[in-house]
């Protein structure tokens, strides 16, 4: 299908917790893509807000009356959907290098990030940390007072997050794997702009520039190793630029640091 006309804008929504780095990704395709859409919080606990879909994980997107789960199948989906300003490549080569890097986003970026939620390497980081996430949950969808309170530990014994985490190498001690991740993540630049060497953001970027830039906009307490890499910095500003001023889910006033500039 061609990018709609004014006449036939489809009704899109995106489900999901505005926290989740799955859903973020999701959000910051659609910000790219410059495609109104809007956001359906879900209750962490009952999840009915995506009941008719069958699905216990986010994100859950529908346009229209028909729906995709898992970020990445929906970011193939909406490229397919809707083609201007692509995020998988204009060719076969490119396109397996973003799925590629897309892919070890998900394998090894993303799972460190939860594996400081769930090894604390400081307790009073992750707490502090536990209850901005809550904040920013209960501002989206109402939680009940307790659960915000325990959210911290609630986090740390959730089990697909350890599903996630346990895949990892956890003998490797974390800061030693957020300092190679890094190196990893500049290598996959490759010298370009963006990851793999493109001209412009993927899919790859905007799986990988949400994880970093959460906990840097969310104040959330503790090192963020990719922000002090330089080149690092430069990519983000970069990807930054394809999108609005806040990439988040979050209102505005949750933010509390500036955007890198």
């Amino acid at each position: 299908m061609n990018q709609p006309t004014h006449n036939n804008i489809p009704k899109i929504k995106l489900y999901g917790y505005p926290t989740s780095p799955f859903v973020l990704k999701t959000g910051c395709v659609l910000k790219y893509k410059q495609l109104p859409f809007e956001f359906v919080p879900v209750h962490p606990v009952t999840r009915e807000q995506i009941r008719f879909s069958n699905q216990r994980q986010v994100p859950v997107l529908s346009i229209d009356d028909e729906w995709k789960n898992d970020s990445s199948p929906i970011g193939i989906w909406l490229d397919e959907r809707f083609p201007e300003k692509p995020i998988l490549g204009l060719s076969a080569s490119e396109n397996k290098t973003i799925l590629r890097i897309d892919n070890w986003v998900s394998t090894q970026l993303l799972p460190a990030r939860f594996r400081a939620a769930l090894h604390w390497d400081s307790a009073a980081d992750a707490i502090r940390n536990g209850w901005l996430l809550s904040a920013a949950m209960n501002n989206a969808i109402s939680i009940p007072w307790y659960l915000r309170v325990m959210w911290p530990l609630l986090i740390k014994r959730a089990d697909f997050l350890h599903r996630i985490v346990d895949k990892l190498d956890l003998e490797e001690p974390l800061w030693d794997m957020h300092e190679r991740l890094a190196d990893e993540l500049t290598a996959h630049l490759a010298g370009g702009p963006f990851l793999g060497a493109l001209s412009t953001p993927s899919l790859a970027d905007l799986s990988a520039y949400p994880i970093i830039i959460f906990s840097h906009l969310m104040g959330l307490h503790g090192r963020i190793v990719y922000l002090e890499r330089p080149e690092l910095v430069a990519w983000c500003k970069r990807v930054q630029a394809y999108l609005p001023d806040n990439p988040l889910l979050v209102p505005d006033d949750y933010l509390k640091r500036p955007v890198l500039s």
